[in-house]
């Protein structure tokens, strides 16, 4: 009998429909499987619980023994097919989710409505945008793609269907229901990008539900309340509200919500809500339309589907809906249903027939085959790199420029502008503040809806005095004022709305005196953080907007700009695997644990967008201050080749010498030495025969303040502490008075460190002692600090300047590279610098923002060889303009040949470049660099315990800066452990693609 009345629904069902098709969940299932477990649980049901089948209630996902008994009644007692859950979390949810589908005689199917994935109803899940912003991306792809991850969530949680994707047409500015939950007023757009999230959804094996049929996107009211009215005629309908349904079934999706709405032109014979109406469901929905998937009813507690004189259950199955969605009284309502039944209102035959219908989309669902969902590991399950980067991508392409007056976007000529950001609606340290903060130094003002008006104005008097205002409104709740039209009209000001588009209205002077203008859509981190990159040129500009801004812009509009700066992305987005890149972590925490470094910074950027950038450790070993991406350390003899090679490439396009040129022309303290004929190019190559290191600063001690010996190989008496790994040393010695002062004083301003201050005539002293100092094998290569004080003689004789100001004017300044720089206490709060050594022998301090090497420290900080200290992040702007040929935020800082010179050149002799460290494959056990690395790679390491390496082959920028001399310098175990080149190996082994070696 059963299987009659299989044969008998299906048969009907292709009647109905004509020659339309089943959707394509319904295609792809075993047939003959499929109707062998619906015809073996059909024989099993007592007619309540056929009945039962067609009940799917709401409840809330709490674990507690009331909630669960209550839950436990809906399985047990109506006999219930299938549960909607309100907000929880991922776990808690799951874990009933088990309890119940262990209690059901017949599995459940869980649905979620989730428009925008879980985080609509589940705590700690990935915040995917709502569909207004979807409906400004272009590429359609990424919506599938975006369905698909949906679709993953959902079956690790157990859940069976979503109800998604929302086809309302949101055609009404004052809809106060659907707004951002609607792709946009272009039916064809909303259609298009809706079949795109169903079709990833499904993809997964998850039932899609479009809703809410006919269309719910032209109403002043909102269903949860009240019914409202759409007083269309069918002409209308057709070519606004239904395209996206008929597309939608056409396309052959499993599943449509029929929405509380009342549409006189669809229901010419009742005046029942659409949901309700057999007219609509049965007559337009099924037969005209041809849809032969479930039909559900939206949530039937809500104001818009009460009818007053028949039970609204009753009511809706008469119209031809499969799923009860939400009763308001679960046990009243199944009653009633039963009584109809009974009565004979309700026919069985519909009855069965529905009740097989949704036992075959069990079975579609896997319900035949159910597994609980796994508690262990959800979360992590749930929360992927690819989905992190998901959401990051469709935010960056849904971002929407609607105005660039001479291409004020993106910001250029840093150096030029002092920048303010003025947030209205958020705090201190938002995310769009934050993030405009690693392009340049900005300052950050907000006002709040508690600001008083003396605090405003203040805010306003100060802003006057910048010369580019980026302003985020992050709230409906503060208006427009005079005061912040006259800043608009007076300043550029860029303005910013993480609101409802057609909230932009409420600012249309500001808008319109403004340079330029961005739609965030979302008031959410990933939002505010890309918006922030769009103005600095890390992302594109390619949004489209998905609605009109009445008197403002029109639907479609949106303007593009091209990256010119470094964006932030997960490593999916420059095809690295991010379960491989972890490896970064480990090696990292193994250094941690063996203490070979306080803390560090380790930063990678692939093909112009920086994919990791992480901080670890504390400053120092008492764990007090965590290192974060603000932190500043001391880059040693990376300064050689990120500071002083820099500044020379720039002297050399003065054209004033060549690397064949002889050092006496520059620096004429060598005239007279046997260093006078030393060319450019050996200095670079550490070709020279200058010895590698000179102590400077015995030079200023008193000779007479201590006996014996400074030095010695072997701990004694005399010698009580190790100093580095060669040698202890006296500690009794003294300055000499005439060279050196704890006061700053007339002919005593060069700073060595903490109230220690150099007489100015020891500069002259060091040159001499340079000219004075043996002199090895030229053309062999030996590796010399004496080379690059020399350069920088070089550098500042071409550029007449200090080598900092050359840094400065030319590169760090433009490059919004701030924290790159020479003697940072000058311009950096002390708590930012993260110490190096104890220095208990030469300047005996802790060492916080002045140079760790001797040598550097007294040549007052700027030196050729070291001095230069710098974050991660600022240092990467500043290998990102050598990557990229010279050109960085759309302004060029060096020409491509010069580049090319400096850092392709080798010497035949050994592995350097000129002036940068290269690969040594043919002594691997003696190279700097990991073995993974192309030989196109160069860069540097420092003292302190830093690198940095350049790939042009694969656009690969990789920093690590940690202070591995802290507390002192005997400590070697970064390089035992070979920390820096694990971590480089480790990013090359992450890559999905072959990486050119």
């Amino acid at each position: 009998m059963k299987k009659l009345i299989i044969a008998l629904c299906l048969g009907t069902l292709s009647l109905q429909a004509g020659a339309q098709t089943e959707p394509a969940l319904f295609q792809a299932a075993d047939k003959t499987m499929m109707t062998h477990w619906v015809d073996s649980v059909f024989d099993s049901l007592s007619p309540e619980e056929r009945i039962g089948q067609l009940f799917m209630v709401i409840a809330d996902p709490s674990s507690n023994t009331r909630n669960m008994n209550r839950l436990l009644t809906y399985v047990k007692e109506q006999k219930i097919g299938g549960i909607l859950y309100h907000t929880g979390n991922p776990v808690t949810q799951a874990t009933v989710t088990n309890k119940l589908q262990e209690t059901a005689r017949v599995p459940l199917l869980v649905a979620l409505d989730g428009e925008w994935g879980l985080s609509m109803r589940l705590t700690g899940t990935p915040r995917f945008p709502q569909n207004m912003m979807l409906g400004a991306i272009e590429d359609i792809s990424l919506l599938r793609a975006y369905g698909e991850e949906v679709g993953r969530q959902c079956r690790e949680m157990g859940i069976h269907i979503n109800f998604a994707p929302v086809l309302d047409v949101n055609s009404n500015t004052g809809n106060p229901v659907i707004g951002l939950r609607s792709y946009g007023e272009d039916p064809q757009a909303v259609a298009e990008r809706g079949s795109a999230y169903a079709a990833g959804i499904e993809s997964a094996g998850i039932i899609s539900v479009a809703k809410h049929f006919p269309g719910h996107g032209d109403t002043f009211e909102d269903s949860h309340y009240t019914l409202p009215s759409v007083f269309h005629d069918r002409v209308r309908l057709d070519s606004i509200e239904l395209p996206p349904f008929r597309r939608y079934i056409s396309d052959g999706y499993a599943g449509v919500m029929t929405g509380h709405l009342y549409v006189p032109v669809l229901g010419r014979r009742s005046p029942l809500p659409t949901s309700l109406n057999k007219e609509v469901v049965t007559g337009l929905l099924q037969e005209e339309l041809g849809f032969r998937g479930l039909t559900f009813t939206d949530a039937l507690a809500m104001k818009g589907a009460s009818v007053a004189s028949t039970n609204s259950c009753v009511l809706a199955l008469l119209a031809g809906n499969d799923v009860l969605l939400a009763p308001a009284n679960p046990a009243r309502d199944f009653a009633a249903v039963k009584e109809a039944v009974a009565s004979g209102v309700l026919d069985v035959r519909d009855i069965e027939s529905k009740c097989i219908k949704i036992l075959q989309y069990k079975y579609i669902a896997g319900l035949s085959n159910y597994r609980p969902v796994e508690i262990a590991g959800l979360q992590n399950r749930i929360n992927t790199s690819h989905a992190a980067y998901l959401v990051n991508r469709l935010n960056a392409e849904g971002l929407t420029l609607l105005k660039n007056d001479n291409d004020i976007l993106p910001v250029r000529a840093l150096a030029r502008k002092k920048i303010a950001a003025l947030a209205i609606g958020e705090s201190e340290g938002n995310p769009f503040q934050t993030m405009l903060n690693r392009y340049d130094s900005v300052a950050c003002f907000q006002i709040s809806r508690t600001s008083s008006p003396a605090e405003i104005a203040r805010v306003y008097k100060q802003l006057n005095t910048y010369d580019l205002i980026l302003c985020s409104v992050h709230t409906v709740r503060i208006p427009e004022n005079d005061a912040f039209r006259k800043l608009t009209a007076a300043k550029p000001v860029v303005l910013t709305f993480f609101t409802l588009p057609y909230y932009c209205k409420e600012y249309a002077a500001s808008i319109n005196n403004a340079k330029g203008m961005l739609v965030g859509y979302e008031n959410t981190d990933a939002a505010q953080t890309y918006a922030a990159q769009l103005i600095f040129g890390g992302i594109a500009g390619k949004g489209k907007l998905s609605v009109t801004i009445p008197d403002l812009y029109f639907a479609g509009s949106g303007l593009a700009t091209e990256p010119v700066r470094l964006g932030y992305q997960e490593p999916e987005a420059a095809g690295l695997d991010p379960a491989k890149l972890a490896e970064i972590d480990s090696i990292v925490q193994e250094g941690l644990r063996a203490k070979a470094f306080p803390g560090c910074q380790v930063l990678v950027a692939k093909d112009g967008q920086v994919i990791y950038n992480k901080s670890f450790g504390y400053y120092t070993y008492d764990n007090l201050q965590p290192v974060t991406e603000r932190a500043v350390y001391d880059l040693a003899s990376s300064s050689k080749a990120a500071g002083t090679v820099t500044a020379l490439m720039k002297a050399y396009e003065k054209k004033g010498f060549t690397l064949n040129s002889r050092l006496a022309e520059f620096v004429p303290s060598m005239q007279n030495s046997n260093k006078k004929d030393i060319r450019i190019r050996d200095l670079l190559y550490h070709e020279s025969g200058l010895v590698p290191s000179i102590t400077f600063y015995t030079s200023a001690i008193d000779s007479s303040s201590f006996r014996g010996s400074l030095y010695s190989p072997k701990k004694d008496a005399a010698h009580p502490r190790r100093f580095d790994a060669n040698s202890f040393v006296n500690t009794t010695f003294r300055y000499r008075s005439d060279l050196v002062s704890d006061t700053l004083r007339p002919g005593f301003s060069t700073l060595v460190a903490r109230n220690f201050y150099l007489n100015n005539t020891f500069r002259d002293t060091i040159f001499r002692i340079i000219a004075q100092s043996p002199l090895q094998t030229p053309g062999k290569y030996l590796y010399s600090c004496i080379n690059f004080i020399l350069l920088q003689q070089v550098a500042e004789q071409q550029m007449q300047m200090p080598l900092n100001e050359i840094l400065g004017r030319y590169f760090t300044a433009p490059l919004g590279a701030g924290n790159t720089l020479y003697n940072p206490l000058t311009r950096i709060d002390s708590l930012w610098i993260v110490p190096t050594e104890d220095d208990f022998f030469v300047r005996r301090q802790l060492l916080r923002g002045y140079v760790h090497d001797e040598a550097a420290a007294f040549m007052g900080g700027v030196s050729g060889n070291a001095g230069l200290f710098s974050n991660a992040n600022d240092l990467a702007k500043l290998l990102q303009m050598l990557l990229n040929d010279g050109v960085y935020g759309g302004e060029r800082y060096l020409q491509q040949e010069t580049l090319r010179l400096f850092t392709q050149s080798k010497t035949p002799n050994s592995h350097r470049g000129l002036g940068y460290d290269k690969p040594w494959p043919e002594n691997p056990r003696l190279s700097s660099c990991g073995l993974l690395a192309p030989r196109s790679v160069y860069g540097h390491t420092g003292y302190t315990g830093t690198c940095f390496w350049i790939d042009p082959d694969n656009r690969l920028i990789y920093i690590f800066l940690s202070n591995r001399v802290h507390p002192t310098r005997t400590n070697n175990s970064l390089a035992s452990m070979n920390i820096r080149t694990r971590i480089q190996d480790a990013i090359y082994k992450s890559f999905n693609g072959k990486s050119k070696k």
